[in-house]
């Protein structure tokens, strides 16, 4: 692994100079006043021929004019975008190692922005200056009381643990200017990323001591691999890392043959990627805020389990949050019988005594309130409390204080060995006097019910990773024995494979293909028919048709020879007026699998940026219909694919519905495993790999692969993989 980049003298200088430093109203003056806001302890140089001075400070015309007795650590450059590598150029002689620059016009015009980006890149790589941007507004550390920002800094900017990272500008001012009260420890504004990248900014978290939670804004991943080492780091370190991942769009990248194709799109295998490295996907900035704010506070402190026991003052909030609920995993357990008796003796006899519990019945905020926190952290089946109360700004003064008991109790609770998180229904900011007493106590305030809710989803989510890292579980996927030759065999294969090469590869890996034979004639077909038994399916086989059913070469329940002849006689007619260039190259013939199965699809695909990829959902005609899918990175544990199946909308069919019976889980769970070890043998190989419908039969009686459509990766496309 390459050695991480030393930022310090990017975040941390002693010496800033400011190159274009003015005193106009704009980025020139902003990033000294900035400074100033700050607190910056070193010292600022203002560079600019038109000056002699800016705001107070010595002003020079150039870096070659200031004093040699100044070291100048880092460069803040407020010009144009084709003065920038220059300015480098003479930053370089004066030994500058950090810089940054808050011009557009490079890369994301493209054309010449693209080989002037390129330019100033290969420079700085050259000389080791750690640039910021282009095109981005900087970047203030709170902690060093520095910053080289070109918009004012907010002067309610607190001093924390979170660590953020945003490509866009606006997103960063968004964060900087939220006022929610989240400590920060560094803001970074990353722009074009000419030469640092979100990447570089997450090993320096990883390794600053005032950081621990990161949260970033990604609009694309330039590094996968390293990315992904920064994730396992941060996972293994306990840094979570929650991220709003812009780009829920098709995937972009057409896969020709393949049902999975469609259910795999670019942005479901970011997910599978975040799920499978333990970072914390949400979907906007209030959800980004909130999360971190939770883990924040936290301070490392995890659930051991996803249970809540909650404790409100408001029986319409309960019916709120149990509706809310529904969409998270997190359950609210009932109450043992020595907790209902507890409650009972201390709330008047019309309250119920339930979780989510409504403690307000008996008025007593001080006393009653916090005994009744007390009886419910006590309770085994509960891993976290949550108080919902809420503290909007404008509350009278004699509220505040009803409030601040409720404040102080869980402060009270959360001493015990449960974590205790307080939140209100309400967003747009929390009375300072509640907030005050919570953070001296070390307990999260948050906003929003369904921010509030989902931020503790996450937290559960996270928790459950790194149990489960802790553990470090071995794969659970087998490989064949006969692995170097069954390489050998397929390394020359490309486009879509023959029945028996498909037979062959899933059934080395223990998938049960039905009992049948390929036909080349109407005699040829009844003789596999009245060998295995009727009734029979019958598939025509073209490798320039991979879609059956669409063309007519697909029948099932055939019951008789004469039904089969008929068949026969018209997948060959059906094939000639679909494609007349297609070849029908068979018919295979295969026993009929019962009718009490469920039809599931698995299959694999093969990611440009993330590799392979193995997909789960209902099968048959309905996979591109209604799309209940799920997706995740290989290998694949029995754990992973559990949580494949609970994934999927239609999953209560597998469970019995309507008087079928159960499937066997267990058995398409070992599919599910032994497809992911496939496509980790065979990465850069196969380009998508379809088992449609993989019939999933009652629970003891296995599942059958009732169609397979494998298609190689070119040789070309795997030279590049490789």
């Amino acid at each position: 692994m390459a050695s991480h980049k030393d930022l310090t003298p990017l975040l941390s200088p002693k010496t800033i100079a400011v190159i274009g430093a003015s005193e106009k109203f704009g980025a020139g003056s902003l990033v000294i006043e900035n400074l100033r806001t700050l607190g910056f302890e070193g010292t600022i140089v203002p560079v600019n021929p038109g000056y002699t001075e800016v705001l107070g400070l010595p002003c020079y015309p150039s870096l070659a004019d200031i004093p040699s007795r100044i070291t100048i650590d880092s460069v803040a450059v407020v010009l144009g975008s084709g003065r920038i590598l220059p300015m480098m150029e003479q930053a370089a002689r004066r030994g500058v190692r950090g810089a940054w620059a808050f011009a557009s016009g490079f890369a994301e015009t493209g054309g010449a922005g693209v080989v002037l980006q390129n330019e100033l890149a290969a420079f700085c790589e050259t000389h080791q200056i750690r640039f910021c941007g282009p095109n981005c507004v900087g970047y203030v550390n709170l902690h060093d009381k520095v910053g080289t920002f070109s918009a004012p800094v907010s002067p309610t900017l607190r001093k924390g643990n979170i660590g953020v990272i945003a490509q866009s500008g606006s997103v960063v001012l968004a964060i900087a200017n939220s006022n929610r009260g989240i400590g920060f420890s560094t803001i970074v504004s990353s722009g074009n990323e000419a030469v640092l990248d979100t990447v570089d900014y997450m090993e320096h978290f990883l390794d600053d001591p005032h950081t621990q939670v990161i949260a970033a804004f990604l609009e694309g991943i330039r590094r996968v691999d390293a990315f992904k080492d920064c994730c396992v780091r941060a996972a293994a370190i306990g840094k979570p890392v929650i991220v709003v991942k812009v780009g829920r769009s098709e995937m972009a990248r057409k896969t020709v043959a393949s049902h999975t194709g469609a259910l795999a799109g670019s942005d479901e295998m970011n997910d599978a990627f975040f799920k499978k490295y333990g970072v914390i996907r949400v979907d906007d900035l209030d959800q980004l805020l909130e999360t971190a704010a939770l883990f924040s506070q936290l301070n490392g402190r995890l659930p051991r389990g996803n249970q809540v026991g909650m404790v409100t003052v408001s029986g319409g909030e309960i019916g709120l949050v149990g509706d809310l609920s529904k969409a998270f995993s997190f359950g609210y357990p009932p109450l043992s019988e020595r907790a209902e008796k507890k409650l009972k003796e201390k709330l008047p006899a019309y309250t119920t005594i339930a979780n989510p519990l409504d403690a307000w019945g008996s008025g007593d905020l001080k006393e009653t309130y916090p005994a009744c926190l007390d009886v419910l952290a006590a309770e085994d089946a509960i891993d976290l409390i949550a108080i919902s109360q809420d503290s909007p700004p404008g509350m009278s003064d004699k509220q505040i204080d009803q409030y601040a008991d409720v404040a102080r109790a869980a402060v009270r609770c959360a001493q015990g060995e449960k974590p205790v998180v307080v939140f209100s229904h309400v967003s747009g900011g929390l009375d300072q006097t509640i907030k005050g007493i919570l953070d001296d106590g070390g307990v999260p305030f948050l906003q929003g019910t369904r921010e509030s809710l989902g931020a503790i989803e996450n937290l559960f989510t996270y928790a459950e990773h790194r149990r489960r890292l802790q553990m470090n579980l071995p794969g659970d996927g087998i490989s064949p024995d006969n692995l170097d030759a069954l390489r050998t065999h397929f390394l020359m294969k490309e486009g879509v494979l023959g029945y028996d090469d498909c037979r062959l590869l899933v059934g080395a890996y223990g998938i049960h293909v039905p009992e049948g034979a390929m036909a080349s004639s109407e005699d040829e077909a009844a003789a596999v028919a009245q060998k295995i038994g009727y009734p029979v399916v019958m598939k025509g086989q073209s490798s320039q048709v991979p879609h059956k059913t669409e063309a007519g070469l697909v029948r099932l329940g055939i019951e008789n020879e004469p039904a089969l002849r008929k068949a026969y006689a018209e997948m060959v007619r059906n094939i000639a007026a679909y494609d007349p260039e297609a070849e029908l190259e068979g018919i295979l013939v295969q026993r009929m699998i019962p009718a009490d199965s469920v039809e599931t699809i698995i299959g694999l695909v093969d990611d440009a940026t993330f590799g392979p990829g193995v997909v789960l959902g209902l099968g048959g005609i309905f996979v591109e219909l209604l799309k209940d899918a799920t997706l995740r990175l290989p290998p694949v544990s029995r754990h992973d694919a559990r949580m494949m199946i609970a994934d999927l909308k239609g999953r209560k069919i597998l469970d019995g519905f309507r008087g079928s019976p159960a499937s066997d889980q267990e058995t398409l769970l070992t599919a599910i495993v032994q497809i992911g070890q496939l496509a980790t043998d065979f990465a850069g190989m196969i380009r998508s790999l379809d088992i449609n419908p993989l019939m999933v039969l009652p629970e003891g009686q296995g599942v059958v692969a009732a169609d397979i459509l494998i298609e190689m990766s070119p040789m070309a496309h795997r030279k590049t993989q490789q």
